[in-house]
Formats: structure tokens, C-alpha cells, sequence
């Protein structure tokens, strides 16, 4: 018990920075399960703003397109003003995105709030894995790096709760205290190390570090991270460098993780929660169902996060993947039998809402959290903001095409096809997951990396492994 107290009062600006940092991830979650409580309120008799349901599958859709914007610009911000100032001035257009919300009054005006918010979104889900692996020490790392998953999910939680309840305009404009107290807090969190010795901040770069892990070999990890950024720079990295040989089978990783978690249907259920709980004709009023399943979520994603660096990355995910796949399926059979063969099924009313139910069980395990930051632990320092910029393409592009797939076969087929659509593309997805994604539990960044390369077709060039190898060291400092 007092090691543990040791240990909390030693990483305590770590924790702090992590929770500050976290109010960004919570506006993450507010805007991306808005549509959940107000698509059935836009489309009601006395909606606000009258849209047809075509028009209304684009108020969610045109988030997911701003995450793509947002996730590409971080390739060109990432290392040009750093990951606090994109995590800290996201805050000013946050509160732009729910002013406009608050006061639209026709589609333009709400989409292009939407927009803001997704482009928000995409800069810093990209960055705050960046950020959170650059602070925290190695023994926290998989935990750390869970959190913004979770919290994400709390914010889709809320503003369930609260739109279930308050009018746009209400929620709106109470929300918009969360980035404003983002701002005021987090302000005052430290630059990450690496950053500030990438600029050549060398006296900053060590208060950084001394005050987020303490004196301890502060001096030698330093040189370690300055060494690495050296190497990067006579390298010169840039974007092209993830084709090279040894990062393909990083690519395909994070390919098959984002096809996997996108194409299990999370982002749609999220979107259409309370509308899918009202087509399961289940004596749960969809209000109830969308909060148990939000709390099941939260619940087990904290679970999640405490096993992942006990039991290890893959178990994990294969079992979170292979639960999700079946359920799907059983999901989609439900709705089969309901819709084609038109069978009485009143006798099993509450099955869907069940199954979907251990869908979210089985999906935060391991599906909702770790894809989202891999791409900080199979990459090396000088290409994480690349790497984390395709992931982040691929989770809002994935995201966005498995929503217009989930409305559109829903309209035109019936509930079962985008079910059993989205089990055989998770399962290619999981298949990619097994074959490609290495056990990185309790390994340093610098054994990941050597155990890649050693992976790959052909021999890598020395200057390759040089740089690799100090970008690893980089984050172990």
C-alpha cells in the first residue's frame, strides 16, 4: 500500500496531465453521440430544423468526414507547434462548434458545427496517444493510453443522458463549459519532453522531464531522446518513409485493427443507438437501453484497461473480436427471421436488446480501446504523428462508410444485412489482427521494434535500424 502511494505521488503531473488532457477526449464523446439523443428530435413532427432521413444521416456522417480532415492536418501540425498546443487551443473551436449547434436553424448551419467538431476530433484523438506515451512511464503505458477510449465513451454516456432530457440549444451551451474548463487547466500541464528537445529546447525539455518522472537518470535519458531526434534529423523522415519495407507489416496491423473495430458496427450503433433500441421491440424504453448499454461499455473498457498490460494486448483482442463476430451474427439471424421470413418472434422480444448487450461486452474488452493506440507502440518516435495520422484516417473513413452502410441497407433490406455485413468484414479484419499484431505486454519499445524488423521479408538497412532503435529509447525516456 505505501508503494502504491510512493508510486501515485511520483507519477502525480502524470496522472494530472492525463486527466486535464482527458476533458478533451470527453468533448470527443459529447459530439460524437449527439446524434443519439437529437436524430429522433430533428426528424420528429416539431423538429427544429426539418430534414428529411437522407438529409439526417449526413449529421452524423459529416463529423466522421471532419475527423478525416482533422486526423491529416495532424501530419503537418504534429511537429510544427506540438502535442499540448493542439490538445490545449482545440479548445477555442470546441466551444465555436457548440455555439453554432446552440443557435442553427437551418442544415448548413448544424452541419458546419458538426464539421468543427469532427476536424477538432481528428487532431487530437490522433495526438492525445502521442502526448499521453511521451509523459507516462512504461509500466502505465497500455493503462494510460486506454483512458481516452474510455472517456470518450463517458462523453457519448452524457450527452445521452442529457439530450434525453434538454433541448439542443440547453445541452448545447451547458456543454459548452467542458472545453472551456479544458482550457483552464490544461494550460498549466507540461510540454512532452520529446517535443521540446525536437526544437531544440534543451533547458525546457529537462524541467519537463524532471517534473513529470523525477531526477532519476533524468540526464541520461535525456541524451538517449536527444540522440534518437538527432538520428531522426540526418534521416530526414518524412511520410513516404511508412512504405518502407520494415513499417508495411505495421500498416497491414493497423489496417486490420481499424477494420475490425470500425466494421464491428460500434460508430452506427453509437449514431443510431436510440432508433436501434426501438426496432428490437423490447419493452426497454430505448432511453434505458442506450444508458445500460453505455454503462456495460464504460464498465468493461475499465476492465479493459486494468487486464491489458496483465494479460496482454492479443488475448484480448482476439477474444473481444471473436465475441463480437458471433454476436453480430446472432444479431442479424434475429432480424432475418423478424423482417424476411416474417416468423412470429414476440415470444423472443428481448433477445436483440440481450445480444447486443454481450456485443458490448465483448467489443470493449478489447476492440473499443487498443486499436486506438497501437499505433504509438509499433512505430518508432519519428513516424508516430504519420502513423497515427493514417489510424486516425482509417478510423474516421472506416467509421463514416460503415454508418452510410448501416443506414442505407437498413432502409432498403432490413436490419439483418448491415448485421451480417458488418460480421465478415470484422472477421477479415480479426484474421489480419492474428496473423500480423505482435505481444507487446511488458516489452519495451525498443524490443517491439527489433522483433518487427526481424519480421519483414528482406534485411533492413542499417541507418533503418539505427534510427528505429533510438526512437524507441526516445520513449523510454
Amino acid at each position: 500500500m505505501k508503494a502504491a502511494f510512493i508510486a501515485l505521488e511520483k507519477r502525480s503531473l502524470q496522472y494530472g496531465a492525463v486527466f486535464t488532457g482527458l476533458l478533451v477526449a470527453l468533448c470527443c464523446g459529447l459530439h460524437l453521440g449527439w446524434t443519439s439523443p437529437y436524430l429522433p428530435v430533428l426528424l420528429s413532427e416539431d423538429s427544429p430544423i426539418p430534414m428529411t432521413a437522407d438529409e439526417s444521416s449526413w449529421v452524423g456522417t459529416v463529423y466522421l468526414l471532419g475527423g478525416v480532415c482533422g486526423s491529416v492536418l495532424l501530419s503537418v501540425f504534429g511537429r510544427l507547434i506540438g502535442r499540448k498546443s493542439i490538445l490545449l487551443w482545440s479548445s477555442v473551436p470546441f466551444c465555436t462548434s457548440w455555439i453554432i449547434i446552440a443557435f442553427a436553424t437551418t442544415l448548413p448551419e448544424l452541419l458546419i458545427g458538426r464539421y468543427i467538431a469532427g476536424v477538432c476530433e481528428g487532431l487530437c484523438f490522433a495526438s492525445l496517444p502521442i502526448y499521453f506515451s511521451e509523459i507516462s512511464d512504461k509500466e502505465i503505458r497500455g493503462m494510460i493510453s486506454s483512458t481516452a477510449s474510455i472517456t470518450l465513451f463517458v462523453g457519448v454516456m452524457v450527452i445521452n443522458l442529457v439530450g434525453s432530457y434538454t433541448t439542443i440549444q440547453t445541452s448545447s451551451l451547458v456543454l459548452l463549459s467542458v472545453p472551456l474548463l479544458h482550457l483552464l487547466t490544461f494550460i498549466w500541464m507540461p510540454e512532452s519532453p520529446n517535443y521540446l528537445l525536437m526544437k531544440g529546447k534543451i533547458k525546457e525539455a529537462r524541467r519537463s522531464f524532471v517534473a513529470l518522472k523525477g531526477t532519476e537518470d533524468a540526464d541520461r535519458n535525456l541524451d538517449m531522446i536527444a540522440r534518437a531526434i538527432e538520428e531522426e534529423n540526418v534521416n530526414q523522415t518524412n511520410f513516404t518513409c511508412l512504405l518502407r519495407r520494415n513499417n508495411r507489416r505495421k500498416l497491414v496491423t493497423l489496417f486490420g485493427l481499424r477494420l475490425a473495430q470500425q466494421f464491428s458496427g460500434i460508430t452506427a450503433f453509437s449514431i443510431y443507438a436510440q432508433i436501434l433500441f426501438k426496432e428490437g421491440d423490447a419493452s426497454i424504453p430505448p432511453v434505458l437501453g442506450v444508458m445500460i448499454f453505455y454503462g456495460i461499455q464504460l464498465i468493461f473498457s475499465i476492465l479493459s484497461s486494468l487486464l491489458v498490460d496483465k494479460l496482454g494486448r492479443r488475448p484480448l483482442l482476439m477474444a473481444s473480436s471473436i465475441g463480437a463476430v458471433v454476436t453480430l451474427l446472432v444479431e442479424g439471424a434475429f432480424f432475418f427471421v423478424r423482417d424476411f421470413i416474417r416468423a412470429d418472434t414476440s415470444h423472443v422480444s428481448l433477445l436483440p436488446t440481450v445480444v447486443l448487450f454481450v456485443f458490448i461486452v465483448s467489443y470493449s474488452l478489447g476492440l473499443q480501446t487498443m486499436p486506438n493506440f497501437m499505433a504509438s507502440e509499433l512505430f518508432p518516435t519519428n513516424l508516430k504523428a504519420y502513423a497515427s495520422t493514417v489510424a486516425t484516417v482509417l478510423l474516421y473513413a472506416f467509421g463514416a462508410i460503415s454508418t452510410e452502410l448501416f443506414q442505407f441497407t437498413k432502409d432498403n433490406y432490413g436490419l439483418f444485412v448491415p448485421f451480417w455485413s458488418f460480421a465478415i468484414v470484422c472477421s477479415v479484419g480479426s484474421v489480419i489482427v492474428a496473423i500480423f499484431l505482435p505481444e507487446t505486454k511488458n516489452r519495451t519499445l525498443e524490443d517491439i521494434q527489433t522483433e518487427l524488423n526481424q519480421q519483414t521479408s528482406g534485411p533492413t538497412s542499417g541507418s533503418d535500424q539505427a534510427r528505429q532503435a533510438g526512437a524507441a529509447a526516445t520513449i523510454e525516456g
